[in-house]
């Protein structure tokens, strides 16, 4: 595996094991870093990058969530 398997795809957030939902995806980027403060050395930068990759996913679904009128973007689930 090269990155970390997280995308939004049109408000949706996609991993290498399945669709996640907007707090799922949430709480397991906090899960991430908190693991990457943790660790050290090559495990840490895995740790983060998922993390914050996933991060970005969620901010991008919740963009698009709001852009597609969901004033909030959780019960789009």
């Amino acid at each position: 595996m090269t990155g970390a398997p997280f995308h939004a795809v049109g408000g949706a957030i996609l991993a290498d094991h399945g669709p996640l939902s907007l707090k799922e995806a949430r709480a397991l980027a906090v899960f991430y870093a908190r693991e990457a403060v943790g660790e050290g050395g090559a495990r840490a930068g895995f740790c983060m990058t998922r993390s914050l990759t996933l991060a970005r996913a969620a901010y991008d679904a919740e963009r698009w969530r709001r852009a597609a009128g969901w004033t909030d973007p959780d019960l789009a689930d």
